[in-house]
């Protein structure tokens, strides 16, 4: 019994030892980055996020040492904000700069640009918390230069974006999130890198279905943009984005209201007949297929939607807006008749 007792000890003591020579070998500086990093720290952003953050950025070694490091020494408040991270700094020396919240930015903005709003809506939400106007903002985003910048800049934006018939040539590709930026002087270049950064991210995680599929990333967004108008849950995104697809495959128009408010340039909450008959490339109750490009910026479920739309027969739906907001959906157009009939009464 007493062997037993020594060898479960041994194995403990050995087991420990281990962990500690594994530990260890995790906590010094990776030796990737030769001038100070700047490193952003996302409002909302928990230990475990920023971790795996430190790891995908190579300023630590591995995320679970850092969060286990984290726990033992109890570390709980996290400040949203920028971080200088310097050369030769190991994880217990990031995780200290981090957790007493010394940003090197105190006058830091936080902005958030909800999904579903157009390139003006953003432009608008921007300059409420910087030192510049919307017309100025709206001027660099959509001016010839910062467009070409873009082209030149990011996989995912081609020349798709020059069609003189688009109302803003970058509507749909800024990422919607909420962001930290140094101040209110943050130029508008500076903030759309910033938001094109983020979508580069979330694209990129869905390249490889991208590259195989038989749409472009512009006509991805476009449609992307119309389920994140149509649809109000995320589970109903799939749903909606199948009926689309269902309808471009059956050689019928898309007839979505979220074409309308691009085409009209103003959100209603039901249009009429006279707003369906306008001339409009956007205006998908008049031309066939997708509009000329996105409405607004859709958010990831509605991007992931639009590459994985759920197989179904359903060609109509209608969501029940004056009451619990649900997504009723039909496979012929008498069953959609009768819905309306039966909710819109």
């Amino acid at each position: 019994m007493k062997k037993i007792i020594l060898g479960l000890l041994v194995l403990v003591v050995a087991a420990g030892a281990t962990a500690m020579l594994w530990f260890n070998n995790q906590i010094g500086d990776t030796g990737v980055h030769k001038e100070p990093v700047v490193f952003e720290v996302p409002p909302g952003t928990t230990i475990n996020g920023m971790a795996e953050m430190l790891e995908e950025e190579e300023l630590i070694r591995n995320a679970l040492a850092f969060k286990v490091y984290a726990r033992i020494q109890n570390f709980s408040n996290l400040q949203a904000g920028h971080y200088q991270i310097k050369p030769g700094m190991d994880m217990r020396a990031i995780a200290s700069t981090i957790f007493s919240g010394d940003v090197i930015f105190p006058d830091t903005i936080t902005v958030t640009f909800p999904e579903g709003k157009t390139l003006d809506d953003m432009a608008a939400i921007l300059a409420e918390k910087t030192s510049h106007t919307q017309e100025e903002i709206l001027a660099v985003w959509d001016g010839e230069d910062f467009i070409q910048s873009a082209i030149d800049n990011y996989w995912f934006i081609t020349e798709e974006v020059l069609n003189p018939d688009l109302k803003f040539a970058l509507n749909g590709y800024l990422f919607p999130n909420t962001y930290n930026f140094e101040n209110e002087n943050v130029t508008p270049e500076a903030a759309a890198h910033r938001l094109l950064q983020e979508m580069d991210k979330v694209l990129t995680k869905y390249k490889d279905q991208i590259d195989s599929s038989e749409w472009t990333v512009h006509e991805i967004l476009t449609m992307a943009s119309i389920v994140e108008y149509e649809a109000i849950f995320d589970e109903d995104r799939p749903i909606v984005a199948g009926v689309f697809y269902n309808r471009l495959e059956n050689n019928m128009r898309l007839q979505s209201c979220a074409t309308l408010q691009m085409a009209l340039g103003i959100h209603k909450p039901i249009y009429n007949s006279q707003d369906m008959a306008v001339n409009s490339p956007y205006n998908t109750y008049l031309v066939d297929g997708l509009p000329i490009g996105p409405g607004n910026s859709p958010g990831e479920p509605s991007i992931k939607a639009a590459l994985n739309p759920e197989s179904h027969n359903y060609f109509y739906f209608l969501s029940d807006i004056y009451n619990d907001s649900k997504t009723y959906y039909s496979e012929t157009y008498e069953q959609h008749l009768q819905l309306q009939n039966e909710l819109l009464r």
